[in-house]
């Protein structure tokens, strides 16, 4: 009898079959790195003195407070002998890091993590068994595609000050993952096209006379403010990043362009003062054809 209780495991692992239907994913905010999901999961195990439904705890809410929780079932149903079920309704607002690099080319990942919040990794093992996504399912900006479910287990570096172990927690973790992509056309007409819009305009300072200085000038200038505004305004609903943006980018490139384009003017017109209009207008066409070429590759560069 010794024997067999000294032999015997101090704990069994339970396992826990966990899986998800989407319903519904709403309101992506790039500002807030946020978005709301409404989502079924579904859990299976063997010991009835679980209930993973009810110890589940989400470790990437925003807005822990506006979460809603429900249970299909009172209590856990036992489907056969030694097998309980229970589905758990979630709705609220999650978070997940964006990257925001090639924005607006961006493709984002929206992110469902949880655990269980009584039970280590020594004691509960979670199954994955994949996510649904409702075939009725549209966000609103985005092209939704694949959606994946993993399980895992995360290690903190702490024991959250429990003198009753020395080790780190370790905790058994299901991450559900679905892919948003941005439709690179529409986006691409309604945030880039503007852009170019101001630089072909800013283009015209070449086809006035090079004695047509204050015409030229003003040109420019406008161009200058203008692209100024357009990115003020694309920026206005992005979050603070110490990084550029792929749009950054490309109005870096229009900035540059359009100042080259005024050093010409003024260039040209040092000339003209000098009494050499016919140098003038050879450096004015030289510099119009070197910066229209300069400023499309460069366009094309970043943009690829």
């Amino acid at each position: 009898w010794l024997l067999v209780l000294c032999s015997a495991p101090a704990h069994a692992k339970d396992k826990v079959t966990v899986g998800a239907y989407v319903h519904d994913v709403q309101d992506l905010d790039l500002r807030t790195h946020s978005y709301a999901v409404d989502i079924y999961l579904w859990f299976r195990w063997s010991n009835p003195q679980l209930d993973p439904a009810t110890t589940v705890e989400f470790m990437n809410p925003y807005d822990l407070w506006g979460h809603t929780r429900k249970t299909a079932y009172e209590k856990p149903v036992e489907t056969a002998p030694g097998e309980y079920y229970q589905v758990l309704r979630t709705q609220g607002r999650f978070s997940n890091k964006f990257p925001l690099d090639d924005y607006p080319f961006d493709s984002q990942v929206l992110v469902v993590e949880f655990e269980d919040s009584s039970l280590g990794a020594d004691l509960l093992a979670f199954e994955s068994q994949g996510v649904v996504l409702n075939p009725r399912l549209r966000l609103p900006g985005y092209q939704v595609g694949q959606a994946r479910m993993s399980s895992s287990a995360v290690q903190y570096p702490t024991n959250f000050g429990d003198p009753r172990t020395a080790s780190p927690a370790i905790y058994g973790r299901v991450r559900m993952e679905i892919d948003v992509v941005r439709p690179k056309l529409p986006y691409g007409i309604k945030l880039i096209l503007p852009l170019l819009c101001v630089l072909l305009c800013a283009a015209l300072i070449f086809f006035f006379e090079v004695k047509q200085v204050e015409v030229r000038a003003g040109i420019g200038t406008t161009a200058l403010l203008a692209l100024v505004a357009l990115q003020i305004t694309v920026v206005s609903e992005l979050p603070d990043v110490d990084y550029l943006l792929k749009i950054d980018r490309l109005y870096l490139v229009g900035y540059c362009a359009i100042v080259l384009a005024m050093g010409s003017v003024v260039w040209s017109t040092r000339i003209l003062q000098q009494g050499d209009e016919a140098r003038a207008r050879i450096l004015d066409r030289r510099h119009a054809r070197m910066l229209g070429a300069l400023t499309t590759a460069l366009f094309v560069m970043v943009l690829i």
